[in-house]
């Protein structure tokens, strides 16, 4: 009897939802691509890239009333709480989620809103939940400073944000236009800050190949498409995860994001050794006198987050990296 109830709670905590002339209207995807609910995004909805009528499926996130795994599967296969069925590898996904996946998540639409003010520059964030931790304070050192900006964020979502290179890779088309699929429109006077990382240490030093093959591609993209000025931000340490291997390669990560940038001449700066020389090395302390102002008394259970003093912090250097483009 239980086994039955348990069957039917998990059918029915997998929703299918199909796409409406509505959702297409608010979040606008390409004609290849279905339009999908997103709880994290700023709209509601995404887009997902496996074809004009993949399946959008959502999952709970622990309890069944939490917030929700976006995702989708192509159209033949069906949703379920372990990914898509049956499990049909259709395309490379990279390090973020395994070699070859069934499902993609939605990718959730470009900044919005778009309205910087006439005349002046922008600066276009592109990262992972860390980079929308600092897009904020950012903004704030800009509005009150004298280096003016328009700072906005690509994905327009929340939770991680750009995530990993594969994601960024898949989701590429919504990453460089507005939430209307305009394309960004980009001086040379404007900025754009990109970040993949944190996203990318799971298949630990095993992965960074495929890491910095990525990140190559995506940089060659970024310079042929925008003419904006490039600075990629380093990813920061893995300060308080489970698995004691993960900061050892965010390290490696960020040694071949640096020769990438290099061979690109884009600016790399280093986030990653001005926060070890303030805190120490991993995993940062939540009290005592060793304790991390960056994010105590909450360093164990932000895991890679901080606190926002620790977000001003690492806002303050990227501003005086913009500055020096």
């Amino acid at each position: 009897f239980w086994m039955v109830m348990l069957a039917i709670w998990l059918t029915a905590a997998v929703a299918v939802v199909s796409r409406s002339p509505l959702a297409q209207n608010e979040t606008v995807c390409g004609a290849t691509a279905t339009v999908c609910p997103d709880s994290f995004s700023n709209t509601g909805l995404g887009c997902c890239v496996l074809g004009p009528n993949a399946q959008c499926c959502q999952t709970p996130l622990g309890s069944p009333k939490s917030l929700k795994r976006n995702y989708c599967c192509p159209e033949g296969s069906r949703c379920s709480l372990d990914g898509c069925t049956p499990s049909n590898p259709t395309y490379p996904c990279g390090p973020s989620q395994g070699e070859n996946c069934t499902e993609s998540f939605v990718c959730a639409p470009g900044p919005l809103p778009w309205t910087p003010a006439v005349g002046s520059r922008s600066i276009v964030v592109i990262g992972d939940s860390v980079s929308l931790g600092w897009t904020p304070a950012l903004q704030t050192l800009v509005s009150n400073g004298t280096f003016q900006a328009y700072v906005t964020h690509s994905p327009a979502s929340g939770d991680g944000g750009a995530r990993s290179t594969s994601d960024m890779l898949q989701c590429w088309p919504y990453r460089v236009a507005t939430s209307t699929l305009e394309p960004l429109p980009l001086l040379s006077t404007d900025y754009v800050l990109f970040n993949f990382g944190l996203h990318d240490y799971n298949f630990g030093l095993d992965g960074v190949e495929q890491y910095g093959a990525d990140l190559a591609n995506i940089t060659t993209r970024l310079q042929r498409m925008l003419p904006a000025k490039l600075l990629f931000v380093g990813t920061t340490p893995a300060h308080n995860t489970q698995n004691p291997n993960d900061n050892p390669t965010v390290q490696a990560l960020n040694t071949r994001a640096k020769e990438v940038m290099s061979s690109a001449n884009v600016p790399f700066l280093d986030l990653y050794t001005p926060l070890i020389e303030k805190c120490g090395p991993v995993p940062w302390a939540d009290d005592g006198p060793s304790a991390c102002p960056l994010c105590a008394p909450n360093c164990k259970a932000l895991s890679v987050h901080y606190e926002p003093a620790g977000y001003s912090v690492i806002a303050s250097l990227i501003l005086e990296a913009v500055k020096a483009l």
